[in-house]
C-alpha cells in the first residue's frame, strides 16, 4: 500500500473524538516507551522533541517525567499539534505542525521521542539522517513503530494493508546515523465481538483497513466478514494482532 499523507492526516483528523477510547494497544505502548526514555537519557535533557504528538497520550507522560524541560510537538494534523499543546500546557509556539519529513526544524534537540507515527514515512532513511542531524552531541531518539505481523489478519483477509518494515530494514536504516543500544518487539491480540467490529476499532482509531479508495459493497463486506470469521473466530470472538517494535537509538557523534 503507497502511502497517502493527505489521506492519513484526512483519517487521524476524523478520529480525533475517537482515538483515545479505542487506541489500547497505543496506551500499553506509551507506558511500555516512558521507563525506556528514562533509562536512555544520561542527564535531564533540556529540549525534547515528540514527533506525531496525536490526541497526547505520550506528551501527558513527558511532561509528567519531565515537568521543566522545553517540550516541542509535531504532528501532520495541525488541529491535533495544538489540541495536544492546550491540554498539556505547551506553548503554542512549541508546535510544528506538518509532515515531519519535510519540515524545517530550527531547533536541536537532546530527546526525540515518538509512540506508533514512524510506520507512516516514505522516505525513512533520508528521515533518520535528518533527525540525527536535529539531536545534541550524545542525543537519543526513542520510537516505537509496527512490525510485519501487525494487523496481519486484515492483510490475509483483503490483501491490502500498510507495507511494514521489518527489524532487520530498519536497523540497517539506522546504523548510519545512529548506535542502536536497545530494540524490543511484542505481541498484542485483541479480541473483538465480531469482524464488523474489528472494522470499527480501525476506523477509529484512524486506520485505513486495506489501502483500496474503493467503497465496499455489501457483497465485499458479505465475504470478508465470512472470510475473516473462517480464519480467525475462536470461542466467539475474532482476534486482531498488534506487533509493536521499540527503538533505543544514540546519536553517532563523527
Amino acid at each position: 500500500m503507497e502511502i497517502n499523507k493527505e489521506e492519513v492526516e484526512q483519517r487521524f483528523r476524523r478520529s480525533r473524538a475517537s482515538y483515545n477510547d479505542n487506541a489500547r494497544v497505543q496506551k500499553m505502548i506509551v507506558d511500555r516507551m516512558v521507563p525506556m526514555i528514562l533509562s536512555s537519557v544520561k542527564r535531564v535533557p533540556e529540549k525534547i522533541l515528540e514527533i506525531g504528538c496525536g490526541t497526547g497520550l505520550l506528551t501527558s507522560q513527558l511532561q509528567r517525567t519531565f515537568p521543566n524541560v522545553d517540550l516541542y510537538l509535531n504532528d501532520l494534523v495541525e488541529e491535533l499539534c495544538y489540541h495536544a499543546a492546550t491540554i498539556n500546557q505547551v506553548p503554542q509556539t512549541c508546535c510544528f505542525p506538518g509532515d515531519v519529513e519535510k519540515l524545517f526544524l530550527p531547533l536541536s534537540f537532546d530527546l526525540i521521542a515518538s509512540a506508533s507515527t514512524f510506520q507512516w514515512f516514505t522516505t525513512p532513511e533520508e528521515t533518520f539522517m535528518k533527525l540525527s542531524k536535529q539531536l545534541e552531541q550524545n542525543g537519543v531518539l526513542v520510537f516505537s513503530t509496527f512490525g510485519k505481523f501487525n494487523l496481519q489478519e486484515i492483510r490475509l483477509t483483503t490483501g491490502g494493508g500498510l507495507d511494514y518494515r521489518s527489524k532487520e530494514e530498519l536497523e540497517k536504516m539506522l546504523k548510519p546515523y545512529f548506535r542502536i543500544e536497545g530494540m524490543e518487539e511484542e505481541f498484542h491480540t485483541l479480541e473483538s465481538d465480531s469482524p464488523l467490529a474489528v472494522l470499527q476499532h480501525l476506523k477509529k482509531t484512524g486506520v485505513n483497513v486495506s489501502g483500496d479508495p474503493t467503497i465496499w459493497t455489501k457483497g465485499r463486506m458479505d465475504a470478508f466478514i465470512k472470510d475473516y470469521n473462517a480464519r480467525f473466530a475462536v470461542d466467539g470472538k475474532v482476534t486482531l494482532t498488534y506487533h509493536p517494535f521499540y527503538f533505543v537509538c544514540r546519536k553517532n557523534n563523527l
